[in-house]
Parts: C-alpha cells; structure tokens; sequence
C-alpha cells in the first residue's frame, strides 16, 4: 500500500470526492504544534508587532515636520512688551503661511499613520496571513479550523478587538500560558499564529 504524501502545513484537507478544499475535521492547533505548523512563541510576536509599530512611524515624519513648523510660525504673545512709558515692541503676528502648512502636514501624518496600519495590519496580513513585521520574523495568521488567511475584514475586527487585550496588557501576555498560545482578540476571531516552514540549509 502506498503511503499519502503529509499535508503541507498550509493546505487545507480535500472534500472526498470533490477535489475542493475542505474544512479542517480534527482538533484544533495546541501546544507548541497544531495541524498549521508549530505556534508561534510570544517574542516572536512580539518582535514582529514592534516592527509593524516601527513601519507605521513613517507617517511621523510629516507630522513632527508639521508641529516644527507650525510652532515656529505661530505669534509669539511675549513680544507686546513696553520699553518705556511712550515705546512698545511692535506685536508679533506670526507667520500664518507656515502655521497652515505645519496644520497641513500634521493632518497628512496622521492620515498617514491611519493608511500604513490599514494596509499593513488588515489588507496585507488579511490577504497573506503575514504584515510586515510577521513576514520578517517568519509567521504567519491563520484560521485555526482551515489554516487559511482570515481576509482583510476579518483581520481589521481582529485589530479592533485588541482593545481587549490592552485592559492592563492582561490579554498580549495571554499567550505566555495559553495552550493555542492566543490572545483574547485571538480567542474572539478563532485564529492562531503559527511558524512558517523552515528552508532547508543551502535552498
């Protein structure tokens, strides 16, 4: 009898008789594996979401440009001072082309920022099961019934629902003991992050 190649850890069970992709029928990933591939350990997720923070930054930089400026073209309200009874300093008014574009650019940073989050954190990782920051340190998110990227809207409410991992930071330490090693937004969207394959040595 001929043995069936293993599953890669990514593919998902064939319906019999069908040749579509089904649903995974056994039990979920637990432990330090699952049917998907080893889980991920929390440094690396954490590293990974440090890196999608840092990538996010970008749109800091018309942002702080934008204060720079517009402090500096702001009027300085220490200027109206008397230097004797007949004699003021003239009042400074300010620059208010250089406030406006300092309003501007902040405005355009923060919108920015918002963009890079969206794109990163729900098409790009929606889509791939991996943002920026997972590609880097190698994994991936994942359905944990198929195995399958969970698609960007699903991706998006998952970052929605860390808000209630942030009560105390209770819900990101979650994974240090958690069996599927999953944080409360995890546990809400039924998803786990799990390793990618390793390449063998010299391929």
């Amino acid at each position: 009898m001929t043995q069936q190649p293993p599953l890669h850890p990514f593919t998902q069970p064939t319906a019999p008789g069908t040749g579509a992709p089904g649903a995974y029928a056994g039990p979920p990933a637990r432990g330090v594996g699952g049917p998907w591939g080893p889980l991920a350990d929390w440094v690396t997720r954490v590293a990974a979401m440090l890196i999608d923070s840092l990538v996010q930054l970008v749109g800091m930089v018309p942002y702080v440009i934008g204060i720079v400026l517009f402090v500096v073209g702001a009027p300085d309200s220490g200027s109206d001072v008397a230097l004797s009874d007949s004699e003021y300093l003239p009042p400074d008014t300010g620059n208010a082309g250089l406030m406006i574009l300092g309003g501007v650019l902040v405005g355009l940073g923060l919108l920015l920022m918002l963009a890079i989050q969206v794109w990163n954190r729900a098409f790009r990782q929606g889509r791939t099961g991996q943002s920026i920051g997972k590609k880097v340190m190698g994994i991936r998110l994942v359905d944990e019934h198929t195995g399958q990227p969970i698609g960007a809207g699903m991706a998006f409410v998952r970052d929605l629902a860390h808000v209630l991992d942030g009560f105390a930071y209770i819900g990101y330490l979650w994974p240090l003991w958690d069996d599927k090693r999953q944080t409360f937004a995890d546990k809400v969207l039924n998803t786990v992050v799990v390793e990618l394959p390793k390449s063998p040595a010299g391929q």
